[in-house]
């Protein structure tokens, strides 16, 4: 089953389908659009939602889902199943193989993993790349909403002519948004945000190989476009993951390193994570978590030209604190 067809058909699925597992299936785990579904579904009137969390792996949670209250049953979200080690994902696969009740069960893998669609399992696929007319049949709505959809996917694929799921839907998010400026959005802002993922990747890894002239000469151009706010979130963003991937790595947990290392640029996760010890860029994170606080308080975008200045000058492997 395509994603489009199980948008369309969702709450027949869970309320009325014969199958109690639902397998998600993609190349990559599509948290945004999990966020967006999830959170649009799970306040409907009749639609109990759970979410449970099996990164653990000590998989408690399975005598939670063979039984039910009163005979009410629910539907259950288990999250990302792909970064699991391969004995906890066979133990699961074979719980959900043999699962037939008395809830609905949801999860996602990645392509990697293989499922014969049962009965009693359906499986959804995930497209790495949607293009125009993929896109089209994602989002159910009235004829009003149709007509807003269409236009905001008409002025996006001029730009671009292919989207992963993540990429549509935070662009949707923008467009739900608007009110009566939509003409300026579309005009000023749609070519920035859609050509924002490769520029903040580059700036990413300008970073991280410090090349220096090369990243200022981008940050200068850059930074204008977004708050000091978001500079802040996406630095910190970086510097977390990047701490996590090299960590991981080390301790050889593979999958775990995976899966932290979204956004993180092809050269960093190759090769030039070994230039950094953690202490560094732990040092640069807790730099830009007080410069939150600062900017909250009347502090000046200075400041945050100052910590790039001083991660390019090896600053943080001493650290030194923001004034």
């Amino acid at each position: 089953m395509e994603l489009a067809e199980f948008i369309k058909k969702a709450s027949t699925i869970v309320t009325q389908d014969q199958s109690s597992i639902t397998i998600f299936q993609g190349a990559s785990y599509p948290h945004l659009f999990f966020t967006h579904y999830f959170d649009s579904v799970k306040y409907q009137e009749g639609y109990d939602f759970k979410m449970l969390d099996i990164q653990s792996g000590d998989f408690t949670f399975k005598s939670q889902l063979g039984t039910s209250f009163l005979g009410m049953s629910c539907t259950y979200w288990l999250g990302n199943a792909s970064s699991l080690k391969i004995k906890q994902k066979n133990e699961l696969i074979d719980f959900l193989a043999s699962y037939e009740g008395p809830h609905k069960v949801m999860v996602f893998f990645d392509i990697k993993t293989s499922f014969t669609p049962t009965q009693n399992l359906s499986v959804v696929h995930i497209k790495d790349k949607y293009f125009f007319n993929d896109a089209k049949l994602l989002w159910v709505a009235n004829i009003e909403e149709a007509q807003k959809t269409a236009f905001f996917l008409n002025q996006i694929y001029k730009i671009k002519n292919s989207f992963s799921l993540d990429e549509l839907f935070s662009l949707k998010n923008y467009q739900d948004l608007l009110g009566s400026e939509q003409k300026i959005f579309y005009k000023l802002w749609i070519p920035r945000l859609v050509e924002a993922n490769t520029s903040i990747f580059t700036l990413s890894q300008f970073l991280f190989e410090k090349k220096e002239n090369s990243f200022f000469q981008l940050w200068l151009e850059m930074k204008p476009l977004y708050s000091d706010m978001f500079w802040v979130s996406f630095l910190s963003d970086q510097m977390y993951r990047a701490y996590f991937f090299i960590r991981f790595t080390h301790e050889k947990n593979y999958a775990a390193a995976k899966q932290i290392s979204f956004g993180l640029s092809f050269s960093f996760l190759k090769q030039t994570y070994k230039q950094y010890d953690l202490q560094e860029l732990k040092n640069v994170h807790q730099a830009l978590y007080a410069l939150d606080g600062t900017l909250k308080n009347g502090g000046n975008s200075y400041q945050l030209d100052q910590i790039c200045i001083q991660f390019f000058s090896n600053d943080f492997k001493h650290y030194k604190n923001i004034n």
